[in-house]
Order: structure tokens, then sequence, then C-alpha cells
């Protein structure tokens, strides 16, 4: 047990110290970038040093399958070079053994990851996306669900409008059972409009079978009848695509709370393909850190006599990045519809573990 403890510190360690190094990257770059981008909207110091932090987990939730693989590299090459893996094994255990310990924490790590440190991540990457927004000019669109309905905000220099509909076609080009209240720039509803269905056409609402109530807020006389039109214009810089992306991403909503927001959206019409997908992702992420472990090791275990430990560790960058290409375009094919989601969340990781292990097997001397 005292050389399982052993080993597990060194990993650990290792973890760590690339931690704190790409931690210290993440929080520069991130930092210098918004200082480039919200100079021009006056932000403070204060301001910019809040929205680095906010943005900052996002950013190491998505770099911390290679920094398990360096920090992996890092401990156990430096065991290779004080002669302790040529100890290890001389007492008759092999490297597979060794590695226990570490792919069970890699894997503890994930499943953290999942429900602990995911719903910190989309929560502080939406904070982020307000915090920016407010420093930016403009009105924004947002999409978002409510008891099966669709609320669409669209914004211009003549104030705001909010659509509210019972549904949406699949290409979201037409709404149904749509209610618009119009705002002026002072927030002041201007007017309330009922149509059966809004269709977007080239940067313009088509409503049809309209209600339309004029408001005057500073009137105290009741409420009008409707003005009645068979169809009705409304500008807007919408279009289908922005519609289908507006709504909260796949990475803005906790895995908590993904399984009913998946529900939300196929119930009002649209396709939740993305979404899944990146269920599905998330639940593979224990098996891809054991994968980035074993990536590692396998590059790092062997004895520095054999020579060629800076094309070992070359090798294993490389293989780390490439793990990460593949499962890019394996979850592009995934939602696109091209391969099951599935298949495209958990070849990559299961592909890694099989071509790890089968390295490591290879090099197993003892």
């Amino acid at each position: 047990m005292t050389l399982w403890l052993y080993v597990l510190r060194r990993f650990v360690v290792a973890v760590l110290q690339v931690q704190l190094v790409v931690l210290f990257l993440v929080l520069l770059f991130t930092g210098v970038e918004n200082i480039r981008s919200l100079s021009r909207y006056d932000a403070s110091g204060a301001d910019i040093a809040q929205l680095t932090l906010l943005q900052s987990p996002a950013i190491v939730a998505q770099a911390f399958p290679l920094v398990l693989m360096l920090g992996a590299l890092s401990a156990f090459l430096g065991l290779s070079r004080s002669s302790e893996l040529v100890v290890i094994r001389a007492s008759s255990v092999s490297a597979i053994r060794v590695l226990h310990l570490p792919v069970l924490v890699s894997i503890g790590l994930g499943f953290f990851g999942i429900f602990v440190f995911n719903p910190i991540v989309s929560t502080t990457s939406e904070r982020a996306d307000v915090m920016e927004d407010d420093f930016r000019l403009g009105g924004r669109s947002v999409l978002s669900f409510s008891n099966n309905e669709i609320w669409l905000r669209q914004g211009s220099e003549g104030g705001q409008t909010v659509i509210q509909a019972d549904r949406v076609s699949a290409n979201g080009v037409v709404l149904y059972g749509v209610r618009l209240h119009d705002y002026d720039p002072d927030g002041q509803l201007v007017a309330r409009i009922n149509a059966a269905s809004a269709s977007l056409l080239n940067q313009e609402w088509a409503l049809r079978d309209v209600k339309r109530w004029p408001l005057d807020t500073l009137s105290t006389q009741a409420l009008e009848p409707p003005q009645l039109s068979r169809e009705y214009r409304i500008p807007t810089d919408l279009t289908p695509d922005k519609i289908l992306d507006s709504f909260a991403p796949p990475d803005r909503v906790s895995v908590w709370e993904l399984p009913e927001f998946i529900r939300q959206l196929e119930a009002a019409g649209f396709s939740a393909i993305r979404h899944r997908l990146y269920l599905q992702v998330e639940f593979a992420r224990p098996a891809l850190f054991a994968a980035m472990v074993l990536i590692g090791a396998g590059f790092s275990m062997r004895h520095v006599r054999f020579g060629q430990t800076g094309v070992m560790i070359l090798m294993a960058v490389l293989a780390g990045f490439a793990l990460y290409f593949f499962k890019d375009v394996a979850e592009s094919l995934g939602a696109s519809g091209a391969i099951p989601i599935t298949l495209a969340a958990w070849s990559p990781p299961a592909a890694a573990i099989m071509l790890a292990t089968a390295l490591l097997l290879h090099l197993e001397d003892g």
C-alpha cells in the first residue's frame, strides 16, 4: 500500500503543478483579451478581473484532460529517470498495476467534473455572457423556454420586441400561436400583437390573422378594441440560424437541468441533438480522463537507458492532440446525425484506452 500511495502522491503533485501553470496562462491570456475587447466600453479593472474569473472555469475544464496527460507524463518520466520504476518492476510489480490508483483517481475526478464542477462552469459561463453583454451596445436576441412555451427577444435602435409562441417549426422559420410585446427605448410598452402564425422572411416577420392593440401608457382610458388585419409585417435582423442558435448552448446548462431542458426543447419543436450529444460527452468524461492518464504513462514508463526520451514526450503530446482531433470529428459527425450520438461520444475515449493499454502491454518488460 505504501508503494501505491507514493506513486499516487507523485502523480497528484505533478498534476497540480501542471494545473497551476495552465491556470496562470488562462488568467493571463483571457485577461489580456478582455482588456483588448472591452476597453472601448470603458470597463473598469475590477469588471475585467471579475469577467476573467467567470470565464476561466470553462477554459480550465476544457483543458483539464491535457493537464492530466501532462501530469502523468511528468510524474512517470520522473520515476523513470530516478530508476524507481526499475526497482518497482524488479519487485515483480507490472506497469499496469502501478497505474491502478492514478487511473482510479482520474475516473473519480471525471465524476467530480460531471456532477460538481459542471454546474459551476455552466453558472459562471452564463453570468460571464450576461456581464459581457451588459458592456456592449444594442440588444441581444435571446430565446428561452417556460412551460413548453417559447420566448424570443429581438433588439433594435427603436426598442425591444418580446415574442412569445406556443411552438416553432423544425427549421425555426415559422412560429405558431404568437404574442408580441413592443417596447420603446425607455422600456415602455407601446403595443401588443396577437397572431396565428409568424413566418420569418427576408429581414421581417410576416404575421397572419393579426390583432393589434396600440397602447398609450400615459392614458387612463380603457383598452380599445384591437385593430384586425389579415397580414402584418415587423422588421427583424434575425435569421433561422440565429433563432436555432440563440437559446442556451449545451455548455450553459447544468447536467442536472439538461434532461428537462432537452424535454422542453423537443416539446417546442426544436432538435435537441446537440444537447443530447453534449450530455453523453459529459458522461464519457471519466473514460476520457482515464485515457489521457494512460497515454501520458504509456509514453513515459520506458527506462531512460533506452534513449529517445524527447521523441517519446513529443509522441505523447501529439497523441493527446490527436485524441482531441478525433473527438472533435466524432462529435461533429454526431451533431450532424451522420453517426449515432452514443458512438460519437464514447468511441474516442474507448479507442484511446484500448490503444494506450496495448502500448503499455507492448512496452511491458516485467
